[in-house]
């Protein structure tokens, strides 16, 4: 059964527009009152350690990560206005 954002220890949420000086613990405070969050990740470029401008959030209840969505997506983080959904797979059709 492939359902967008469940893997097998949750939900996986993809956050972006993220500053480039982001970190985790950004993730948890944004995403902690919602619920159970089981791990977080901010992508960040390899040679500057700066955050990529995106990262992932995985959270145990589908419902709290439902309404950390549907509240976080468009917040408003410094000056940028975050995007926030389930991850999905990518999936080149031929």
């Amino acid at each position: 059964m492939n359902i967008p954002g469940h893997t097998g220890t949750g939900w996986c949420i993809f956050v972006y527009n993220l500053s480039p000086d982001s970190d985790e613990s950004v993730l948890w405070q944004l995403f902690g009152p919602f619920g159970a969050v089981n791990n977080v990740k901010v992508i960040r470029d390899f040679n500057t350690n700066k955050c990529k401008g995106f990262g992932f959030v995985t959270m145990t209840n589908y419902d709290e990560a439902a309404m950390a969505i549907a509240s976080l997506n468009g917040y408003r983080l410094g000056d940028r206005v975050l995007q926030v959904s389930f991850k999905t797979n990518k999936t080149h059709k031929s």
